[in-house]
């Protein structure tokens, strides 16, 4: 074995979130403590439109209850049972969103235990839970002005409708997100085991107070101190009728503004496509210029008509020749153009020395890059100080953190302002409480739209606001 010497690492600070659009100094790297501190980001323009969050509700007998009992903890203080050095007291939705979340007066469907009988003992049970959503969800749309979220309650004991492998991958999850989207009904799904028992009840209100303002056009953060005049896109690819001769791809791209913010999803079907290696599809110059084209437009609708000067575009697999051209093809317009492959599965482990030239007590930080020839290491994961004390959070616990490898197809210029926003969208999943993930955003909604699609074909492939599929 021979000795390689590498190029030096590098060290990103942690991206810093923003609470506010007009005061520049409410910010915090902590989701948690800045919202606290500052309150969301959009607390004031949507305070004259929600006083109060509605809440309606659709479950078995006795649901209504059991949310109300649910509201009623999301409007009291819960003090941390778990991850103590990160997790802090949830004071109550109110203390923390300026607004408050009551159950709605009468918006409430609940399903009869002979209706449960009949689930529960049929041969295709998920089947016969999916139908009679079908049948009750256009009963709530019809009251659609009376409520602005519908909270859904699965107990434990419906575990065999929740999934099913060989009709079509069938997730029931996935499932009433997309039957609630073609009514634009925003959802939060209650699961027994997942909420009520969960032994941590801080860590379940800090989720659902954030899911929740977060589906009701709230926007709880931004990303401070990011390029402007930037639009951030994530594709992802999935195949449809993969047992038929007739194969159809669905290209689902997710749009995200300068600071994070989500846009809209694209859900573009074509059966004009390649398979390249691995079988993963890729799209003709024409397809993929169509594709390109939609999300510019949907960033020049919340930007005056005016395109991104820079965009940048994420992929967990490459780009081939044909995606490079088409997508320089229909952005034009846009300045800079970067198109960078993230992939998680890598061989590459980092440890962290300390002085004494001995393995530290904790891992290296997350933010550490390391340049390969035309490709960049970036640690997502990894030790974080989260306090002027010297506190160390490390969000996996144990183990040894890996790498995300760039390789970037198209753009130039240093790595730091790529890994730099990469970071920061790490920590914009509104769905959480966590303080990041291990991918981008952008890549992690396209994912999650294109799974879901795969699994409803009913879904029409169109322009969809994301936080109905939170």
């Amino acid at each position: 074995m021979t000795n390689s010497h590498i190029i030096a690492y590098q060290n990103i600070p942690e991206p810093f979130l923003t609470f506010s659009p007009e005061d520049d100094d409410h910010i915090n790297i902590h989701p948690l403590k800045g919202l606290i501190e500052y309150g969301p980001y959009n607390q004031k323009l949507i305070e004259n439109v929600f006083n109060t969050i509605r809440v309606a509700t659709i479950g078995p007998e006795g649901t209504k209850d059991i949310i109300t009992d649910l509201i009623g903890r999301l409007n009291t203080k819960h003090a941390p049972q778990e991850r103590k050095t990160y997790l802090i007291d949830f004071p109550g939705f109110s203390n923390v969103f300026r607004k408050n979340i009551a159950i709605s007066d009468n918006i409430h469907i609940e399903i009869s235990r002979e209706q449960e009988k009949e689930i529960l003992n049929s041969e295709k049970p998920h089947k016969k839970l999916s139908d009679i959503f079908s049948n009750l969800i256009p009963k709530i749309y019809s009251n659609i002005y009376d409520f602005d979220i519908l909270f859904i309650y699965l107990p434990e004991h419906w575990q065999s409708t929740f999934e099913c492998k060989i009709d079509n991958e069938f997730d029931l999850h996935d499932f009433l997100k997309a039957l609630c989207v073609g009514y634009n009904i925003p959802t939060q799904i209650i699961r027994e085991e997942k909420s009520l028992k969960y032994k941590c009840q801080c860590s379940v209100m800090w989720h659902l107070g954030i899911a929740a303002y977060s589906k009701i056009t709230g926007v709880p953060w931004k990303l401070a101190k990011m390029p402007s005049d930037t639009a951030y896109i994530g594709m992802s690819y999935a195949l449809r009728n993969q047992e038929e001769k007739s194969k159809f791809v669905t290209c689902c791209s997710q749009v995200f503004d300068a600071e994070g913010s989500g846009l809209e999803f694209v859900a573009y079907e074509t059966n004009n496509f390649h398979l390249g290696d691995n079988d993963n599809p890729y799209l003709t110059k024409e397809e993929i210029r169509k594709v390109m084209g939609r999300c510019l437009s949907i960033y020049q609708e919340r930007n005056s008509g005016k395109p991104p000067k820079n965009i940048v575009i994420h992929k967990s697999t490459d780009f081939k020749e044909e995606e490079i051209d088409g997508c320089y093809d229909a952005l034009k317009a846009c300045e800079r153009i970067e198109l960078v492959q993230l992939q998680q599965n890598v061989p590459w482990k980092g440890i962290k020395i300390d002085a004494k030239q001995q393995v530290a007590n904790y891992p290296c930080q997350r933010g550490t890059i390391l340049q390969l020839d035309d490709s960049l290491l970036l640690w997502t994961q990894g030790d974080i100080v989260l306090s002027k004390d010297g506190g160390h959070f490390y969000k996996e616990g144990r183990g040894i953190p890996g790498p995300i490898i760039l390789n970037r197809y198209a753009g130039h210029g240093s790595w730091y302002e790529s890994a730099y926003s990469i970071l920061g969208l790490t920590k914009m999943n509104w769905n959480s409480d966590s303080l990041y993930d291990r991918l981008p955003v952008t890549l992690e909604f396209a994912q999650k739209l294109a799974r879901t699609i795969k699994r409803i074909p009913e879904l029409e492939a169109r322009p969809y606001q994301y936080r109905f599929f939170m």
